[in-house]
């Protein structure tokens, strides 16, 4: 078409101007919705000595007078003149046509391109004391989603909860356990019992100093593996991830591995589940950057490392006087077990923007050690993917103040809420159907409306915005996923679609809108769509956006396009077949988001 336009504007200057352009450049405005193409008139002004107002005017009679076939009209815009085109049937066909071949062309590259190279994720970090809050919407539900668009552009994924079960809180449970516990609480709802442990057990402190000794002997037992003290320490860990993978899987959030702090410190704990052994614990890694001079130890058995001045970074501790160690030499002993069984492309850290100088100390300190270096491949890549933080509408979320919000009280209510919401809209659903419906919309209205949430922003947790049926929200995207999958039940795809078709040009808007909607379809399967920008910038809601214009133009075709009704049953299966491939897309991308679709609303 662009062709066309320019042999059509040729044709008008030399009938006009008797001269010849060697180029004729045509600018394609940012919102095809304004006009299609845009011609600059001031080039032409020169060589006529006309402003390029007259040009302008004198362009748009003579195209007017000509009444071409393709132009449907043109505006004046100084110093441009903006051309709308009429659309072919043939043309609108092209474009399905071209929607098919890019999607076979995406698989081939992405295979060819990624190769099943191994990414590492390592998200969640839940505590095995504490029960998930509502905060665990923003991690796990953001990594799941960059893990799934790895997987989708051919990478092997491998994840891990990395759970926190070290410290003094561990050894605080210990003692609480043994003087406090209750089976049938711990049976009910173990982590939820092992909080109000740990809170009663830190208020008897201040009045009885002495549990600070019983504290450091249960450190001592359990680190020389006292068999009751690691019996202790499995069923805590156990029970907690258990309950962790409970409320995770209501969200679709699935771990490959839930790797523990302790097992970086080499005391042997048993494993819980099946993952290569350790080679390498937190006391050689601190021994094996003394010596190779990125760490120094100091007179008091003391451990710290002193980064170039150029770097700005801080210097930070790695081991204590008394020889244990923080979360710095637990993450390097981690980043080397990583490195020695799986020598990833990249290992990417889903913690909030808070460990931020932790992560710059760890990575500079991975690479000046060799870790991240792969034969024959290029150097490991370590990013830190940070999240900024969730509040509510009128007040901020803290542990220390009390107002808290419990994950499983967030999905539970959101069920409510949606029953609520599909009722105001439908009454014929029987009680099952609307108990099924629910659990498809609740979940995933509140998980779209965070996932669509730029990642290194404030988030502001607000249910009349993620639980509605309008505009950018879960429900809306699924309502009409809905529409077309009806009319998919009702109208079969058929092949036949005579790609050859020659009809001429028409004004007719079903051309238009079935032309709007299958460009944004195709850019889908282009190398710069938000698949690959999210996976460049770890990024998801670029997903959840493309969903959501999508979406728009599907509803604005569906409104507009008489898609079952159109008498010439070419277009008619081209209309379906466009329905069709949005249906294909909306899945993918909905699947990559982790969201489940409905088959009713």
């Amino acid at each position: 078409m662009e062709k066309l336009v320019q042999d059509i504007l040729k044709q008008c200057i030399y009938d006009l101007y008797e001269t010849e352009l060697d180029t004729l450049d045509l600018s394609i405005p940012p919102k095809k919705k304004l006009w299609d193409f845009a011609f600059a008139c001031f080039p032409l002004a020169k060589i006529a000595k006309k402003s390029p107002q007259d040009i302008a005017d004198e362009i748009q009679a003579y195209v007017e007078k000509k009444d071409f076939p393709a132009i449907k009209k043109l505006d004046k815009a100084w110093p441009y003149l903006n051309i709308f085109i009429k659309r072919t049937k043939q043309e609108t066909l092209k474009y399905i046509q071209e929607l098919q071949a890019a999607k076979t062309k995406q698989q081939e590259s992405f295979a060819q391109e990624n190769n099943w190279n191994t990414i590492i994720v390592d998200y969640i970090w839940a505590n095995v004391w504490k029960p998930l809050h509502i905060g665990h919407m923003c991690t796990p539900c953001q990594w799941q989603s960059i893990i799934n668009s790895y997987k989708a552009s051919a990478y092997n994924v491998i994840s891990d909860s990395h759970i926190w079960d070290w410290g003094i809180i561990f050894w605080k449970l210990i003692v609480a356990y043994k003087k406090y516990w209750d089976e049938t609480q711990l049976n009910e709802n173990a982590v939820e019992h092992l909080l109000e442990l740990y809170v009663k057990i830190t208020a008897d402190t201040e009045s009885d100093e002495s549990l600070w000794d019983d504290f450091r002997e249960a450190f001592k037992k359990l680190s020389e593996w006292d068999s009751e003290s690691v019996q202790y320490w499995k069923m805590f860990t156990s029970r907690s991830i258990e309950a962790m993978n409970i409320q995770l899987a209501r969200l679709h959030v699935q771990p490959d591995y839930n790797i523990w702090e302790s097992f970086y410190e080499g005391i042997w704990l048993p494993k819980i589940e099946d993952y290569p052994d350790l080679q390498d614990n937190m006391h050689e890694i601190v021994e094996e950057l003394v010596d190779l001079w990125i760490a120094t130890k100091n007179a008091d058995n003391s451990v710290w490392v002193n980064f170039p001045e150029d770097t700005a970074i801080p210097s930070c501790i790695l081991q204590k006087q008394n020889g244990t160690h923080g979360y710095l030499a637990s993450d390097l002993a981690c980043i080397k077990y990583r490195m020695q069984n799986w020598a990833p492309e990249k290992i990417v850290y889903s913690v909030d923007v808070r460990q931020k100088l932790h992560f710059e100390q760890a990575f500079y300190i991975s690479k000046a050690a060799g870790w991240l270096k792969r034969p024959w491949k290029s150097e490991t890549i370590l990013f830190h993917a940070y999240n900024w933080f969730i509040s509510g509408k009128e007040w901020a979320f803290s542990t220390r103040k009390g107002n808290i919000i419990p994950l499983h009280e967030v999905l539970d209510e959101a069920e409510i809420r949606a029953k609520k919401l599909i009722l105001e809209k439908r009454q014929d659903f029987s009680e099952d159907e609307l108990n099924t419906l629910s659990k498809i919309i609740w979940i995933w209205a509140i998980k779209y409306g965070y996932l669509k949430k730029k990642r290194t922003t404030d988030v502001v947790f607000d249910w009349e915005e993620f639980m509605t049926f309008e505009w950018n929200s879960g429900p809306y995207i699924q309502y009409a996923y809905v529409r077309a999958s009806k009319i998919l039940v009702d109208h079969s795809i058929s092949s036949d679609i005579d790609f050859s078709d020659s009809s001429q040009y028409t004004n007719a808007t079903n051309l238009e809108k079935a032309e709007q909607l299958t460009k944004k379809l195709q850019s889908y399967y282009h190398k710069e769509w938000a698949l690959q920008e999210s996976l460049e910038k770890n990024m998801p809601h670029l997903i959840a956006q493309y969903s959501y214009e999508i979406t728009k133009s599907f509803n604005d075709f569906y409104d507009k396009v008489r898609i079952t009704s159109e008498t010439d049953e070419n277009m008619k299966n081209a209309f379906i077949s466009i329905v069709w491939e949005y249906k294909i897309v909306i899945e993918q991308c909905f699947s990559i988001l982790w969201i489940e679709l409905p088959t009713e609303m």
